[in-house]
């Protein structure tokens, strides 16, 4: 069949769908359907949003057999891995693709449905079975509503309304160690072949399901429905002990089962004892797996698929029958220090960094949910926890200190050696360390492994229909599926997304040996994992970064913690990367990718380096590695050039300035800046000298890092885009936060604060609100902060501050009639302020854009003065808002007086002045600068200005609309580059408004 013909022949099944209603037996026209070759852009284009929504709507019953069946080829396919299926599984996932959006809008979140929740979410009721539209049985023995019993086996029976027939989807037993899923109706494999229920299992095992399914639709996350594991090493079952004599794979296979939670204590003896149990309580568990956690799982297992998305692998098996022990101290050595550093600082140092976190020596515990990678083989890039000759890391640190803690205490089996084999000192843990074929990096699986990730992306959409003021991030059943601790192959998910961004390098990809198209490809594969490990680190609960291990030296979560409500997986995961080599790996791979964006307009030949696009997904991640792991901060700040993530931060804001659709972008910058700029090693790293070239009109100036931060935000707020009002007290924070460490200001930032006085002092700005003078307020602390503690080397802005004496001394003599004067001069009573001072409190109210910082003293304690965004937010939005403009007040007058610490300025000028005026007379006039500036080197101010107040640093603090903000921003982001496929539709969004102008852009 051509392209064309398969084309016409998928448009007319399409068409068939949604005019007539299709009996679930048709088998003719259901194996045509998933037959027939399609490319994901031909199913988006053939099945518009509207035909979709029809087919939603009108024929619900054939809606239900297409998600029914696809569902159930995928958990074939990941049950037997055969090639020749492959492309019929494609199939089956760009139709869920596409369709699965339209089933969330009336989702968790969305407007709701009791047809859609009962075929995604659906029960075995006895009520559901006597409505006669969907029936959902299962288990072993299975007794419906009429009394029938169902044989061993799980079965979804989705009938219509009219009784033209039903689709079954059998997955059964034949007690021999052999399984098979028949697909009556819809597939033509009928043959039993032989599986494990190991590590593929798991996607379709009503243990690991039903854990899932119950903490998702249990809004009280009782304990008590989420069934503990005991002794859970083989997990063999009835009929499963005969197999002990069969091909050595499927015996590794069956040993995956315990990878998710893990006895590090149990020996073989009882894994073989304990299985019988095992296994009846398993059938006693069996229950329906709903059909969207069977998507979500089946994804995640396709995306380990042997030559599907990954090459073949071997299972590690049990840790502790590895040959290699923890390897000698100078290979320890070389898997946590970086180049050109010495190991043991280096080893000093992580342990020093944990210690001022409060994470210290990693916690043993017996049992504990499998954190590390396994197996292994399976990582699509090197990275995190990987090295480029193909060893894997994740965990050798925390292995070495348990070892060595065991050591200390004279271990249990009294051998202690590091490289006990299985049958001698067995006891003594083995190391993590796993061999990673390089093969394994392989990119030619980059195209399924994009389908694929567009289908867990859009699995986990949930949030976009949700209003952001009733937006839930524990609601969403599909993403609590994704993030639980069950969730198959998450480990090697994160790791395979987090590898497959930061280990990209732009400059290599224009290799010779390789081809433009596969070049294409893998950058598409790079932007399409930023945006599905945003979205899975974005729901539930942040991570415990308190790192456990078990008697092997693995890292593990806590039962406690893995079967709390809200848990994610990936959270805690990225909260655990604790050593310095990894930090170092991620904090180079975002220096990186950030600079690609000024790079690649800078660079001498033209399209010398591909050039990225997902610069706000990696700000988000970004974000998310600063606030969710609290040893990456300090590792940025203390042991590398944080100056190389401000520059390309600085670079977008300057050049987004003017651009309303790039408003969310400087808002993120801001964000992260504001978090930097709490630490005090920000701002005397800052101090650095600026020497890059960036492609745009920055103004030339010779200086330190923090010139170019304050010359960026001053060029915002003069010539930015209307709507980045609300940040200017964020702009003035940032810079108010290193100020006391800015040891030398250039000339040009100097004049340029010194303006923001005059702009902000100015009567249109003062009198455009009741909170105007705020501004002021941030500025008069920041030159009071170098003026009190970096006299020395500023004379630049003394020098501007004496020039501009007038504007302070307006300000210090402003009375209340003169206030009033300037207002009505300002502002006639039939004009409105131009700007309103007051716009970022009606943002905070009706767009959640609010941050909230707390104010610290030097050492980091809080101190008695309350001068934080969130209380400036809190009593604006409260206070009753003034009829008409505003009109200052003998109360307001008060008040201002009261906030402006202007003290500290006014004796700089008594003094200075006479200084200047001295030196005039004496050259009648012509004096030149430079002498000025001499002059006020040699002067000393100690003695002559108050003294010195306590340095204030405003901390970001996180809280519920800043969390509300970066989930609308983090969806819209991935909306408007979700347009090639078109994953989403706008039409029934909530999250946020979408605009058709400008080419759809958001907002």
């Amino acid at each position: 069949m051509g392209a064309s013909a398969s084309k016409i022949k998928f448009r007319e099944s399409l068409a068939a769908l949604t005019d007539r209603d299709v009996s679930p037996s048709d088998t003719d026209f259901w194996d045509e359907l998933w037959k027939i070759p399609s490319s994901s852009e031909e199913v988006f284009e053939l099945l518009t949003p509207a035909a979709a929504r029809r087919l939603r709507d009108d024929r619900f019953e054939n809606l239900a057999t297409l998600f029914t069946q696809s569902t159930a080829q995928l958990c074939q396919i990941v049950e037997t891995p055969y090639t020749i299926y492959f492309d019929q599984a494609l199939n089956c996932v760009r139709v869920l693709t596409r369709v699965v959006p339209f089933l969330l809008e009336k989702g968790d979140l969305g407007a709701g449905d009791p047809n859609v929740e009962l075929l995604c979410w659906g029960e075995n009721k006895d009520d559901d079975e006597e409505e006669g539209e969907t029936t959902v049985t299962g288990g072993t023995g299975t007794t419906g509503a009429d009394g029938t019993t169902t044989a061993t086996g799980y079965t979804r029976e989705t009938s219509t309304s009219t009784g033209e027939g039903s689709v079954t989807v059998v997955d059964s037993g034949s007690g021999e160690g052999e399984e098979s899923l028949e697909i009556e109706a819809s597939y033509e494999r009928k043959k039993s072949l032989p599986t494990s229920r190991g590590r593929r299992k798991s996607a379709l095992s009503p243990r690991s399901r039903k854990s899932s399914s119950s903490r998702a639709s249990s809004s009280q996350g009782d304990k008590e429905n989420i069934p503990t594991p005991k002794g859970r090493g083989g997990g063999r079952g009835k009929g499963k002990k005969k197999r002990k004599d069969e091909s050595a794979s499927e015996e590794e296979e069956g040993e995956e089962e315990s990878a998710f939670y893990d006895d590090s204590e149990s020996d073989e003896t009882d894994e073989e004892t304990s299985a019988a149990e095992e296994d009846d309580e398993e059938e006693e568990e069996e229950d329906n797996e709903p059909l969207a956690l069977l998507v979500v799982h089946a994804a995640m297992h396709m995306l380990f698929l042997p030559q599907f998305t990954c090459e073949f692998y071997e299972e590690d098996g049990d840790a502790r029958d590895d040959d290699a022990g923890l390897g000698s101290d100078d290979e320890d050595e070389d898997l946590i220090s970086r180049p050109g550093e010495d190991p043991e600082e280096t080893r000093r140092l992580d342990r020093d960094g944990r210690a001022e976190a409060g994470l210290g020596r990693p916690r043993r515990i017996a049992r504990g949910v499998r954190l590390a990678p396994r197996p292994a083989g399976i990582v699509w890039a090197p990275g995190v926890g990987f090295t480029k000759d193909g060893k894997c890391h994740v965990g050798s640190a925390l292995a070495a200190a348990a070892e060595r803690a065991r050591e200390q205490k004279g271990g249990r089996g009294g051998g202690g050696g590091r490289k006990g084999k299985k049958g001698g000192g067995g006891d003594d843990p083995a190391a993590p360390v796993r061999l990673n074929p390089e093969a394994a990096y392989t990119r030619k699986y980059d195209k399924n492994r994009i389908e694929v990730l567009r289908l867990l992306l859009a699995a986990c959409s949930d949030p976009l229909f949700s209003p952001a003021d009733e937006y839930n991030p524990l609601a969403s059943r599909w993403m609590s599926v994704a993030v639980a601790a069950d969730a198959p192959n998450a480990p090697c998910l994160f790791y395979s997304l987090l590898n497959t961004v930061i280990s990209y390098d732009p400059h290599a990809d224009l290799g010779f040996g390789t081809s433009g198209f596969s070049g294409d490809t893998h950058v598409k594969l790079v932007e399409l994992s930023a945006q599905v490990l945003c979205v899975l680190l974005d729901c539930g609960l942040s991570g415990d970064p308190v790192p456990y291990v078990n008697g092997r030296g693995e890292p593990v979560a806590s039962p406690e913690e893995a079967y709390r409500p809200g848990f994610n997986v990936f959270r805690v995961l990225l909260a655990r990367i604790d050593n310095g080599k990894d930090l170092d790996t991620l904090y180079r791979g975002f220096v990186r990718l950030l600079r690609n964006m000024f790079e690649t307009k800078s660079a001498l030949l033209p399209s010398s380096q591909v050039r990225l696009e997902c610069h706000q997904e990696l700000l988000i991640l970004l974000w998310k590695a600063l606030e969710e792991n609290p040893l990456f901060l300090d590792f940025v700040l203390t042991r590398c050039d944080v100056c190389e993530l401000v520059v390309p931060i600085c670079y977008l804001m300057y050049v987004s300035r003017r651009d309303d659709a790039q408003v969310g972008l400087i808002h993120i910058c801001t964000f992260v800046l504001l978090k930097l700029s709490g630490e005090r090693s920000f701002g005397v790293g800052l101090n650095r000298p600026f020497r890059t070239k960036l492609p745009c009109d920055l103004p030339l100036f010779s200086g330190s890092h923090a010139d170019l931060v304050s010359i960026t935000l001053h060029k915002i707020i003069v010539n930015g885009s209307y709507r980045l009002v609300p940040l200017y007290s964020c702009f003035l924070t940032i810079v108010c936060n290193f100020s006391p460490y800015w040891r030398s200001m250039s000339l040009v930032a100097s004049v340029k604060l010194v303006n923001l006085f005059e702009l902000f002092s100015s009567p249109k700005f003062l009198y455009s609100g009741e909170k105007a003078y705020r501004h002021l307020a941030l500025l008069l602390e920041i030159f009071n902060n170098i003026i009190q503690y970096q006299y020395i080397g500023n004379q630049h802005l003394v020098y501007a501050i004496v020039r501009r004496k007038d504007s302070f001394g307006r300000l210090v003599s402003l009375t209340l009639p003169k206030a009033i004067h300037q207002c009505n001069k300002a502002f006639p009573s039939s004009e409105k302020p131009e700007y309103d001072a007051d716009a970022e409190d009606r943002a905070h109210a009706a767009q959640v854009e609010a941050i909230a910082v707390q104010s610290v003293d030097q050492s980091g304690k809080p101190t008695k003065k309350v001068d934080s965004e969130k209380d400036i937010h809190t009593k604006s939005s409260r206070e009753k808002a003034v009829p008409g403009r505003f009109v200052p007040t003998e109360a307001w007058m008060a008040e201002l007086k009261a906030n402006l610490p202007v003290e500290t300025v006014n004796r700089l000028l008594q003094h200075l002045v006479p200084v200047v005026d001295d030196m005039c007379r004496h050259k009648n006039g012509v004096v030149d600068e430079t002498e000025i500036l001499e002059v006020f080197k040699d002067i000393t101010m100690v003695g002559l200005l108050p003294v010195p107040h306590a340095i204030v640093i405003r901390k970001y603090q996180a809280n519920q609309y800043t969390s509300i903000w970066f989930t609308a921003f983090m969806w819209g982001v991935i909306f408007l580059r979700s347009q090639r496929p078109p994953i989403f539709d706008k039409e029934c969004i909530q999250l946020f408004q979408v605009s058709d102008e400008d080419e759809g852009k958001k907002r």
